[in-house]
């Protein structure tokens, strides 16, 4: 009885747990899909057993697309041996042959059906992961429909599970769109629970007439170079969420972030 009673239990809390999971993913979906840095999604392994030593960004955005390259040390700081799995994520690449990635300095295939790479860390050891890529930061609908359709394909290519869009479209009907570009997690678990960062430093270029959204824009320090302005970011947080776009549009798209980020509109 009693063992009937553990196991019923542990459903309960898993049940529970993917619940908050597809919450936190649904909240943020609005946000998750704008054009944005690469990112670096942990597959396995308890987030608190992983510490991001070095994370260093560097993007040029231009009138229709960006240039990125991330570069990140992830260190195993439990007493165990881990073994895990990274995900890299890139919306809206203009080609996937502008999608380069290094492991420890070598470079390995990027495959867009399957953008994964395990590997085994022992207590204490490091691993490198340099991804660069150039994409798109034109947000549209279609775009949208596109990135869902082939995130979800891959999602069930790897986890047999079927996914329906439709319930995820209707968050982006308020959605007011254009040219965008975000500074996302950068290295996260599951793309939900971002990493602790023992150092950061990121620059990106944009146009002079774009503008900086950000929940902490004391912390980026801007400077004009010709016809561009460079953002440079070098606290430990406070950087994620951050978004690049025209100043025409900084108005309505705050405004729209705000009703979507509501609970009003969330129930």
């Amino acid at each position: 009885m009693l063992y009937r009673i553990k196991i019923h239990t542990n459903i309960t809390l898993l049940l529970l747990l993917a619940t908050l999971v597809c919450a936190f993913q649904a909240q943020a979906a609005s946000r998750n899909l704008l054009p944005r840095i690469p990112d670096i999604v942990l597959e396995k392994g308890f987030s608190e057993n992983f510490l991001v030593t070095d994370c260093k960004a560097s993007v040029k955005v231009t009138e229709n697309d960006a240039q990125s390259t991330l570069d990140v040390s992830i260190k195993n700081r439990s007493p165990k041996k881990i073994k895990s799995s990274v995900k890299f994520r890139v919306l809206y690449p203009t080609s996937e042959n502008q999608i380069q990635v290094r492991v420890n300095g070598k470079t390995i295939r990027y495959d867009r059906k399957s953008p994964r790479y395990s590997f085994e860390l022992e207590s204490q050891a490091s691993i490198n992961f340099s991804l660069s890529a150039r994409t798109n930061i034109n947000y549209s609908i279609d775009g949208v429909r596109e990135a869902l359709r082939k995130e979800h394909q891959d999602d069930e290519a790897n986890k047999g599970k079927k996914f329906d869009l439709s319930g995820l479209m209707k968050l982006f009907e308020r959605e007011k769109f254009g040219k965008r570009f975000l500074v996302g997690a950068l290295v996260s678990k599951w793309g939900v629970f971002p990493l602790e960062f023992e150092k950061v430093q990121l620059e990106i270029s944009v146009p002079s007439d774009f503008a900086l959204v950000a929940q902490e824009p004391e912390k980026w320090q801007s400077k004009n170079s010709g016809r561009n302005r460079v953002f440079t970011f070098t606290s430990l947080d406070g950087f994620d969420g951050t978004v690049f776009l025209p100043e025409t549009d900084r108005e309505e798209f705050v405004k729209t972030q705000k009703i979507l980020n509501s609970s009003e509109f969330m129930h």
